[in-house]
């Protein structure tokens, strides 16, 4: 049933217009990352630099670029995809254990991190490219705009993400708006159980406690879990309680989102509250490879036993 009602949720998101083949103010469920050689910390998993796992997992990957259109251009959208191993494979669920969406081109940990346990069990990253930033900067008519792709997929985030980069101009925002639905229609190209984005934050800049009592966003957040001697840069943001208490109890930090009153800030994770569906971000500090690759682990995990 789960998978039902995320593939009709997604269905209901029609490309407006259809994909080729070839810091906001107010955000949440992510962070603006800037760029650094951060090393794993002392008793953090396997050492695997993000290198290693790149090429690890092109040996094994089937990579497909797609143009997804954008007011008077496109932006790249590249899908990696390995085959489900016959071990996890259940018969009758075609759903992959992991397909996950990278949407800020800036956080690039996440994407190896994802990638490494693809290639494992199989499943498919799709990942935003196009500057190596976090925002898009796109032009319709001549005019110039910029916006946070992941503030992109309701009207007000549409607007608020607009008006605070540049200007929340109609043409801007119906060319975000058949962007979003563009992005969702490849990103549903196949089943999924939930919707799984990937994000990564700097470390002290944003983490779960963000969200505890007393933090910048603890009004968005239902509940909150932050184990003693963990990161709490690397943590769960969910929307569905059953996997904030599974996620929890695994032994890993996890925030479950206030479906009622989260801001409406664009985000994806209110697109699917709304939409009743399941939705976790996997969020970890820029450079914990192997911390965020165990997280995905332990959630592939979880999600097969739902």
């Amino acid at each position: 049933m789960r998978l039902l009602v995320l593939v009709l949720a997604l269905a209901a998101s029609a490309c407006a217009q259809a994909p080729t083949e070839t810091a906001d103010p107010g955000r949440r469920a992510d962070s603006v990352v800037t760029r650094a050689d951060a090393s794993e910390p002392p008793g953090d998993g396997p050492t695997l630099s993000d290198g290693e796992i790149t090429a690890a997992a092109r040996d094994t990957l089937a990579v497909t670029d797609i143009r997804i259109p954008l007011g008077d251009g496109a932006i790249e959208a590249r899908v990696s995809t390995a085959p489900v191993t016959d071990a996890l494979a259940s018969p009758g669920v075609e759903a992959f254990p992991l397909n996950a969406l990278n949407l800020h081109d800036d956080e690039s940990t996440s994407v190896e991190a994802a990638l490494a346990v693809v290639r494992e069990v199989g499943g498919r990253v799709v990942e935003l490219r196009h500057s190596g930033e976090r925002n898009l900067t796109f032009a319709v008519g001549g005019a110039t705009f910029r916006a946070d792709p992941n503030r992109v997929f309701t009207d007000a985030g549409r607007r608020r993400t607009l008006g605070s980069l540049s200007t929340a101009s109609p043409a801007a925002l119906a060319a975000l708006e058949a962007f979003a639905d563009s992005v969702l229609a490849v990103y549903a190209a196949v089943p999924a159980g939930v919707v799984l984005t990937l994000h990564n934050n700097t470390d002290a800049n944003y983490s779960a406690r963000s969200y505890a009592a007393g933090g910048e966003y603890a009004s968005d957040a239902a509940a909150v879990t932050v184990h003693p001697g963990t990161d709490p840069d690397d943590f769960f943001f969910v929307t569905d309680r059953a996997l904030y208490d599974a996620l929890a109890a695994a032994g890993f930090n996890a925030v479950l989102q206030d479906n009622d009153a989260a801001t409406d800030d664009g985000s994806l994770s209110v697109w699917a509250a709304r939409r009743g569906v399941p939705y976790v971000n996997v969020e970890a500090q820029h450079g914990h490879v192997a911390a965020q690759a165990r997280m995905i682990r332990a959630l592939v995990e979880v999600l097969s036993r739902q």
